[in-house]
Order: C-alpha cells, then structure tokens, then sequence
C-alpha cells in the first residue's frame, strides 16, 4: 500500500468545490469511493491503478491518470453516488 504524495493530496483537494458541501471532492471521499472501507490501495501519484508509476507514466511529476479518475469521481458525487 502506498501512501498519496502531497501534490496528489493537493490537487484532490482543490479538483472541485462544487455547488453544495457534498459535492465538494476530500480524500476522505476520493479514497472511499474507489475503495469502500479499505484503506488507500492505488499508486502514490493519486491513480487508482497501484503500478501507475513505471507504468503508465515514469513518476508522480507527470501523472495523467489523476484528472481522468478526479472527473470520474466529480461526476459520481453529483449524480448521488457515495
């Protein structure tokens, strides 16, 4: 298990604020919502793929996957998924 670097806790905090307090994205909502109660199982740059780095991309700096799984999770919350 890895743990988020401060620039993925970053930018999760501030991806989106939303209309109401609920729709506003945490990484307490981020993590539970790809994870359930599980603790944090995807890769340290904030992708929920846990070999995203030297994989996807060579390190946290120049992660893509993030947006992408940030936009996924926007959506879920305003839709009404928990």
């Amino acid at each position: 298990m890895s743990t988020l670097t401060k620039q993925a806790r970053e930018i999760i905090r501030w991806w989106w604020f939303g209309e109401t307090a609920r729709e506003r994205t945490t990484i307490a909502g981020y993590t539970r919502h790809y994870f359930g109660d599980q603790p944090w199982g995807g890769d340290r740059c904030g992708c929920v793929d846990d070999r995203c780095i030297g994989f996807h991309h060579n390190d946290e700096t120049d992660c893509e996957c993030l947006p992408a799984w940030l936009d996924d999770y926007v959506k879920a919350i305003r839709g009404g998924a928990k």
